[in-house]
């Protein structure tokens, strides 16, 4: 879990998962392919609520301990993991910050570990190598930079056919710090300090910009153009789901009472009866065990974007 240490790093610091998303291919786009440099300017300038966790990030937190043990028997060294002694500030470069898996002193040697659990196995080279994506070689390099430290061992549970663990070995390269000091830096100065937004060729995430903290009764200056865009994208949405419910209709009508159909081409419509979760009174709950409701309900509100009438 995230220690609110962690968190104030991640507001006021460039952090090492952050790093990845302020570069970009040659086609202009991010080199995350999760997040982008617009994503990570939203949440260093406005105040956002906490990021929820996914199923991703749940599974990660689930197999650390098993990955940092399993490097400590291959290693054959011990590794420390107190959160409390994970959090680094870079002395020389402070805009940036990070926070641990584990460190291990090996042959005297203080290194980094960092545990992955990925389905993207394909993207990870031969083991004991530094064939690791791009994105991991730029977090670890981050973190070398924060901490001072020349190298760094990337565990990873890597899913496909089968999950195996693996070790990937990573010497630090003052180049590649150049260009994350370089990079980072520049982010900051010109844009997290200026409240202007980076330039780039792709969006932002909808659900980021959901996460920002609104000002109360507060109205910004937005272009006619953005919100007509947006109305019509939503009208169009509106209209296709519109003609698919009638179309779909149609495909009913055709089959009476039957639950499938044969296409000419040897395909199959199917419209068999799933198992779904089950229904929920949600009131009668909340009057004949209140306690019970108070214990597993949480409140549930929500923003609605609509256009009013002059």
């Amino acid at each position: 879990m995230i220690t609110e240490q962690q968190r104030i790093n991640r507001r006021n610091h460039i952090g090492s998962s952050d790093v990845s998303a302020l570069f970009t291919g040659e086609d202009g786009k991010s080199l995350n392919p999760f997040s982008t440099a617009l994503d990570i300017w939203c949440e260093k300038y406005y105040n956002v609520t906490p990021l929820d966790e996914t199923d991703a990030m749940a599974r990660g937190n689930r197999y650390e301990a098993s990955l940092i043990e399993f490097a400590r028997d291959e290693l054959g060294c011990q590794i420390v993991t107190d959160p409390e002694k994970m959090n680094f500030v870079c002395k020389d470069h402070p805009v940036f910050a990070c926070n641990l898996d584990g460190i291990a002193t090996i042959d005297g040697e203080r290194v980094i570990i960092e545990a992955k659990t990925t389905s993207m196995a394909g993207e990870y080279g031969l083991p004991g190598t530094d064939d690791v994506p791009f994105t991991v070689n730029l977090q670890v390099h981050q973190q070398m930079l924060c901490t001072g430290l020349k190298k760094a061992y990337v565990v990873a549970l890597l899913g496909g056919f089968r999950l195996h663990e693996e070790i990937f070995e990573i010497d630090r390269d003052e180049r590649i710090i150049k260009a994350i000091t370089d990079r980072g830096t520049q982010f900051w100065n010109d844009h997290v300090l200026t409240g202007i937004r980076p330039p780039q060729n792709e969006p932002g995430s909808l659900d980021m910009f959901k996460r920002i903290i609104r000002v109360p009764e507060t109205f910004a200056e937005v272009p006619d153009d953005v919100i007509n865009l947006w109305s019509e994208e939503r009208q169009a949405r509106l209209d296709a789901e519109k003609a698919e419910k009638a179309a779909f209709a149609v495909v009913l009508e055709h089959l009476g009472d039957a639950e499938g159909a044969h296409l000419e081409d040897g395909r199959t419509f199917t419209y068999f009866e799933q198992a779904g979760a089950d229904k929920l009174d949600r009131k009668e709950l909340k009057q004949v065990y209140p306690a019970a409701y108070d214990a597993v309900s949480t409140p549930n509100r929500y923003r609605v974007a609509r256009i009013k009438k002059a």
